[in-house]
């Protein structure tokens, strides 16, 4: 394999320390299951610090104190995703990122990082082919081979590591590798997966609901996509197969091939190009009916919990979230004036999991939005145990724990955000579509000052 390390590199500059996989208390015996993917825009008062203190100490050429207070930075100790050992002249650090881990090694002169991807015991051109391309897209790291082993890596003299570098740095080769590993294993089927113990494994009960909820999602949304003309109602059927899309993500939150089988529907619909929007929309269909054909298996494999360091989607204003979804809002009126009752649905809950899947939101506005998500989708909630039934019998809302629930959210922002208010009484409860549209126009006044 020694004309393909020509091409890609070895990993043999460094000396990055690499133990054993760690044990995973979430080894399959926790029964919570957390919707969603992770964010890193919640960072609290002493993580702020950290990062203060990694600016001021590479100003002050303390390059070494520098990286450490940055790697507390994005260490989120309720995630316990990073681990950092300091030593006289050096640091081993360690990042969780979904199904791969970043470890990496930090001197006063240098900084470099790895993550093992995926083992290749027989070189494969097409493999190489792949992954040159990946490169030439890449800024920070690069693909490189080490004992036939496939590794994502970075390295940088400490003088250029600024903390914005060392950010986006480590935030593209540990997304870049946990997104990979996934893909190339499915793709070619001589290479095998390593390295994956820290991945939390569900009970074959939650693997099970989600599984059936797929299925069951996918097939109501042909069910309702054909009681419409496929020109006359191109609009709303988009809207109801983007939610599917984003729905899916944010309650199911697949790793591998589905993931990437939903970012494919999604860059589908949104992308220039000269399909009108029925067209669009058979192809869409045509994915979903692909997803819902696979064997059951290769769903279930993408099926399981992980800890991360970065998040996908990037930080987002208040008001570029809810900017979104007036816009949205604005589109339900024909819809509900003309009858059509699950479109409108279908456009809340759109506009509220693309937010999720789109937007990185601090927790008063997620937390609230997730609230929206459980009254649309209540019995899905109740499989996984939630503690509060919200929605009675024949969709009719339980006004008294909403109300309840809605006081205890806001109760917790205050501890971070005093100003943030919603008075629950003014929300309108009559149906599941009223109370999601008033909850909104509330959320819109939330005052997400820290003091």
């Amino acid at each position: 394999m020694s004309f393909l390390k020509k091409i890609f590199g070895n990993g043999d500059e460094s000396s990055v320390t690499t133990p054993a996989a760690t044990a995973n208390a979430g080894n399959g015996s926790s029964k919570e299951v957390k919707f969603g993917r992770y964010t890193d825009c919640n960072k609290n008062k002493k993580q702020i610090e950290f990062w203060n203190t990694s600016v001021s100490k590479f100003k002050e050429k303390a390059y070494l104190d520098s990286f450490e207070a940055f790697l507390n930075y994005i260490r989120d100790e309720e995630a316990n995703n990073v681990k950092i050992t300091r030593g006289s002249d050096s640091i081993d650090f360690e990042l969780l990122q979904g199904s791969k881990v970043v470890r990496g090694k930090a001197t006063a002169s240098k900084i470099w990082a790895e993550s093992p991807i995926i083992q290749m015991d027989n070189p494969s051109i097409p493999v190489m082919r792949k992954l040159m391309a990946i490169n030439y897209t890449l800024l920070y790291s690069k693909f490189a081979l080490k004992d036939n082993v496939l590794v994502m890596k970075f390295s940088s003299n400490a003088i250029d590591a600024s903390p914005n570098k060392l950010y986006a740095a480590l935030k593209e080769l540990a997304k870049k590798a946990d997104q990979q590993d996934d893909l190339l294993a499915a793709e070619f089927a001589s290479l095998k997966t390593i390295d994956t113990d820290q991945i939390i494994a569900l009970s074959d009960h939650d693997k099970e609901v989600k599984y059936q909820a797929l299925v069951s999602w996918i097939n109501d949304t042909k069910t309702e996509i054909a009681k419409h003309d496929p020109a006359f109602m191109a609009g709303g059927i988009a809207f109801i197969l983007l939610n599917l899309s984003y729905k899916i993500d944010y309650l199911i939150a697949p790793q591998g091939t589905l993931t990437d089988s939903l970012e494919k529907i999604q860059q589908m619909f949104f992308a220039k190009d000269n399909l009108t929007t029925t067209e669009k929309n058979k192809n869409i269909m045509a994915e979903f009916d692909k997803i819902a054909n696979w064997p059951k298996e290769k769903v279930l494999a993408g099926l399981y919990n992980v800890k991360c360091t970065f998040a996908i989607a990037n930080p987002a204003a208040h008001k570029t979230v809810m900017d979104m979804m007036f816009d949205e809002r604005n589109k339900v009126g024909w819809y509900r004036d003309n009858n059509y009752p699950q479109i409108v649905e279908a456009i809340y809950s759109y506009m509220t999991s693309y937010a999720f899947f789109n937007y990185g939101m601090v927790y008063p506005v997620s937390d609230m939005l997730n609230l929206a998500m459980h009254v649309m989708n209540h019995e899905y909630y109740e499989k996984f145990g939630a503690p509060v039934k919200l929605v009675d019998a024949g969709r009719v809302l339980n006004t008294a724990a909403i109300k309840n629930e809605i006081n205890r959210l806001v109760k917790k922002s205050n501890a971070e955000y005093p100003f943030v208010k919603l008075d629950p009484n003014v929300l309108n409860y009559t149906s599941v579509t009223n109370f999601i549209d008033s909850l909104i126009v509330e959320l819109d006044k939330f005052d997400l000052r820290k003091n």
